[in-house]
């Protein structure tokens, strides 16, 4: 979205779409670069919110939070399939929770997708299983299957440690 404009590809973004884009940015770059890393976060955001506001609106949809979450996951593993990750610190605003040690945060970094998406929703963002199973288009028995294999997937390469 340019500043100040409110338009988008040339055309005209209405201010319901640039306040829900608003609430919900920081939380969506955080997100991505945790899926991404961020190098590539606010591009991810970005092709998202393009490509959606170029077919509709924001506030036609029924959870915009939950539909934008699916979105970023989507376009992370399409980021994701070309490129691995690598860690940095996000510019986004401070998030609210501890910075993990480098080696549980490579660990997770090297997770696959979804494992890594569910495990920052529900153990750093601190979104319950349900909330997560919403914003990643799962049945909660999916997330929990994520975290399984995440925690033991963090377990073993975290004993070396």
């Amino acid at each position: 979205m340019q500043p100040g404009t409110g338009l988008v590809c040339g055309k005209s973004v209405s201010n319901s779409d640039s306040e829900i884009f608003r609430k919900h940015k920081d939380d969506l770059v955080r997100y991505a670069a945790a899926l991404v890393g961020p190098d590539a976060a606010d591009d991810v955001v970005s092709a998202v919110v393009l490509r959606l506001l170029e077919r509709r609106s924001l506030s036609d949809l029924e959870d915009a939070r939950a539909y934008l979450f699916r979105a970023v996951l989507n376009q992370a593993r399409n980021v994701g399939s070309r490129r691995r990750p690598s860690f940095a610190v996000v510019d986004a605003a401070q998030p609210p929770w501890p910075e993990p040690q480098p080696e549980v945060l490579s660990a997770v970094m090297n997770l696959p997708l979804r494992q890594r998406a569910a495990t920052f929703l529900v153990y750093w963002a601190d979104l319950s299983v349900a909330e997560t199973s919403r914003l990643m288009g799962a049945r909660p028995g999916t997330i929990k299957r994520y975290l399984y294999l995440a925690r033991r997937s963090l377990k073993e390469v975290l004993d070396g440690h």
